[in-house]
């Protein structure tokens, strides 16, 4: 049995879901390690041991597996944004569409998941982010004034370092991040009781800005696009890091609803209703839940650029979509899903089972969340996945991006 400590040799034979290599040490032991490749064989030290597996460290490469690349990013191994940087970028995206396939059945215990299409990998492997967010470090006085320096969490998960800039940034967001850090609401920043976070933002055609914790609402809205279409996005509302890739998500899931022929639609956890401005025309009728209220008065402002009636109700999506369910028909209905990364609570589940629309699309930045809705909407075979889609919005993370089309099963 392993020790703490202890220096061994693996064989790299998988990467789990999160970037860690996965090796069977002598014992038959499984052992999860950072930032190593699927064919590498390594020296690895134990550093902890859990109820079923053990985590370890590369110490020294002694074989190199193929796909291996060498990393960009000076923070790089220390930083705990990027896992994939020591991969090149075909060997990256085969493992995420891997992992999904795992997760779906290992968590979902789907039987039978149907192989992704469209597989979208991102254009653009590095600056490719529209927005950055960024932490405060300690306060610094020095003759001047007080300062402040802002960067991104550890692999520890608790401690913080300075970031000069960030690989995965659009170039415009490094060029405008010393100034940001320099500038008059920065000093004011330092001189909070608890500084706040800094975020800076780029949006489609436009000058890049930035803002400290949140932005004011008096700050013009942003223009961006779907699908070619200008919208408008309030600078604080949610809105997709990785705009062509967000672009073949809205395509893929307007498609999949054309398909189910549906003449209602529900777009929950909508946002600024950017599903149902992609669907467009094709939907009837139409509701946009969200609980953010500046997206719900873009929503609104949005759909009546694109002469779009829609019912759009400003709650959180658990509160209402049962009542919503309700008022519909279930046959004519496809319901749109895009919860955080948390997903959806069991509220939103029962809801949807106990109304059954005929169709359901999924979106989801976290497989694991996903894996597990999906479980709970398709026992006793309510629903069953008929398409599924991946999408690398997050080059380099250990992020990704998916949607399953559900249909429901007919009724014993």
């Amino acid at each position: 049995m392993p020790t703490l400590g202890q220096i061994t040799t693996a064989t790299i034979t998988d990467i789990a879901f999160g970037g860690d290599g996965v090796a069977r040490l002598d014992d038959g032991a499984v052992a999860f390690i950072p930032f190593t490749a699927i064919g590498d064989v390594a020296e690895v030290e134990i550093t902890s041991q859990q109820k079923s597996f053990y985590r370890a460290e590369l110490r020294r490469l002694i074989t190199p597996g193929p796909g291996r690349a060498t990393p960009t990013c000076r923070y790089y191994g220390v930083c705990g944004g990027c896992v994939y940087q020591h991969l090149d970028y075909p060997t990256e995206c085969a493992a995420k569409q891997n992992q999904l396939l795992d997760v779906m059945t290992r968590l979902g215990k789907m039987a039978s998941f149907p192989a992704p299409s469209p597989v979208v990998p991102s254009p653009a492997e590095y600056g490719y982010r529209n927005k950055l967010r960024l932490t405060p470090t300690a306060p610094i006085r020095d003759d001047q004034d007080v300062r402040l320096d802002y960067g991104y969490c550890q692999r520890d998960n608790k401690t913080f370092f300075q970031v000069r800039s960030c690989p995965l940034a659009m170039p415009c967001l490094n060029d405008l991040l010393p100034k940001a850090t320099r500038s008059a609401w920065a000093r004011q920043n330092a001189k909070r009781k608890k500084p706040s976070t800094l975020t800076l933002r780029v949006p489609a055609n436009g000058e890049p800005t930035f803002y400290f914790g949140h932005a004011s609402p008096k700050i013009p809205w942003l223009r961006e696009t779907i699908l070619g279409e200008e919208v408008s996005v309030p600078l604080d509302s949610f809105w997709q890091v990785n705009p062509p890739v967000a672009d073949q998500v809205f395509s893929t899931v307007a498609d999949w609803f054309r398909q189910t022929g549906a003449r209602s639609l529900i777009d929950a956890y909508g946002g600024i209703g950017a599903f149902s401005l992609a669907i467009g025309k094709d939907a009837q009728f139409r509701v946009v839940l969200e609980n953010d209220r500046l997206a719900i008065e873009a929503a609104k402002y949005n759909h009546a650029q694109k002469e779009l009636k829609a019912q759009i109700i400003h709650a959180n999506t658990e509160t209402v979509l049962p009542r919503v369910l309700t008022k519909i028909t279930p046959a004519e209905t496809t319901l749109v899903l895009d919860p955080p990364r948390t997903g959806c609570l069991p509220k939103v589940i029962a809801a949807i089972r106990n109304t059954r629309p005929a169709h359901v699309v999924y979106v989801s930045c976290n497989p694991a969340t996903l894996a597990r809705d999906l479980k709970a909407l398709c026992q006793d075979d309510f629903y069953r996945p008929v398409q599924s889609a991946w999408f690398d919005m997050f080059p380099q993370t250990p992020h990704f991006e998916t949607a399953v089309l559900l249909q429901k099963e007919p009724t014993p």
